[in-house]
């Protein structure tokens, strides 16, 4: 599994220099097509500019499975000139000490081109609103991303700007670049979306839209805060549903055969199961359209750059961080499960709950 590690960090690396907000995924979106070409990977992008990459199996009798990530993360866009200021607008959750105690930013444009401005306190904004000041005139739309960092690995410790979701964009990537070296049975599907931040908003219009087989398993790839039973470095968590939904049992097992693959292989594999209820993913979407779902969540500390779990005036912006074991075992999860989708029919649970159905069932015949 070296190589695969190898690359999805090296992704996530190249990711981490493209600043995103919601509606402003360009640099992400043009990286990753890049990245798919540069691969021969088959790829469209939907009308809303989402993109949808697929690895054609090998047998046209298993159903499909796709992997879903987004492309964007938490910031502001510029709203209105005041005159001597802007006033910037948040898009998705952000902390709420940034509008109280101030923050440096920078705008950006689809070069890459980074300005710094700042988010200082004002008390006259509407809900969401906020001021930033600049030294360069900034248009209406104007992205706006705290100014932190790219990327950093330290240790153990992978910290970035924006982590969510750009883990899980390197993870999808890195698995269809080796399973289009090795094909698997099913057809197997990346799909990388657009403002999720605001509303889930790329994926449910895939999910409704029927982009991809209505008899597809989805399999949200996310980083997901923190809670009480789930601890970083422990493993990436097979997620039972989220703050929305419960997802699909039958699409969990392709999962779990995964994981006990991976377990054969390396009894020190380490892997967490829960339901992550702090947040919606976008399983949810693809759920409420009648698709089969799960989960796989990256745990993440400082979620959305907050440095405090719950919304604190007192609090800071600063990098977010995941583990990098539960990144790399992580991405071993979404390849092997693709890799396995053909097998799905073999739940172990099915087999050992038949097995003592077989054994026991006579005790509980009536006596005739």
């Amino acid at each position: 599994m070296k190589n695969i590690h190898t690359l999805a960090l090296n992704i996530l690396k190249d990711l981490g220099r493209c600043p995103a907000t919601s509606f402003n995924e360009y640099q992400v979106s043009n990286k990753l097509m890049s990245i798919l070409e540069e691969n021969s990977i088959d790829y469209s992008q939907d009308d809303y500019g989402n993109i949808v990459a697929k690895i054609s199996g090998t047998e046209e009798s298993h159903r499909p499975i796709a992997y879903v990530a987004h492309m964007d993360h938490p910031g502001y866009e510029i709203i209105r000139d005041e005159k001597g200021f802007y006033v910037g607008k948040s898009l998705g959750g952000v902390p709420r000490a940034a509008a109280i105690k101030g923050a440096d930013c920078f705008s950006f444009d689809q070069e890459n081109n980074r300005h710094p401005c700042r988010i200082e306190p004002w008390g006259e904004g509407g809900e969401g609103e906020v001021k930033v000041v600049s030294e360069i005139k900034l248009d209406v739309g104007t992205p706006i991303t705290f100014n932190l960092p790219d990327f950093s690995l330290l240790d153990n410790q992978i910290e970035m700007r924006a982590l969510d979701d750009l883990a899980g964009c390197a993870s999808i990537m890195a698995s269809l670049i080796e399973l289009k070296r090795e094909p698997a049975a099913a057809d197997i599907f990346g799909i990388f979306t657009r403002a999720e931040e605001v509303g889930l908003v790329g994926a449910g219009l895939i999910a409704a839209e029927q982009t991809i087989p209505s008899n597809t398993f989805v399999v949200s790839v996310e980083t997901s805060s923190v809670i009480p039973g789930v601890e970083q470095g422990m493993g990436p968590v097979i997620r039972t549903g989220d703050a929305s939904y419960t997802f699909d049992a039958e699409a969990e097992q392709i999962l779990t055969l995964a994981k006990n693959s991976l377990l054969s292989e390396n009894p020190g594999f380490k892997w967490q199961r829960q339901l992550m209820a702090a947040g919606s993913c976008e399983a949810t979407a693809f759920a409420v359209n009648g698709f089969s779902t799960t989960g796989v969540a990256f745990p993440l500390g400082n979620w959305h750059n907050a440095t405090t779990k719950i919304p604190d005036p007192n609090g800071a912006i600063g990098m977010e961080y995941i583990s990098l074991d539960d990144f790399l075992n992580g991405t071993d999860l979404i390849f092997t499960s693709a890799s396995m989708i053909s097998s799905k029919a073999a739940s172990p649970v099915k087999e050992r709950l038949y097995r003592v159905q077989g054994k026991l069932k006579n005790r509980l015949k009536r006596q005739t």
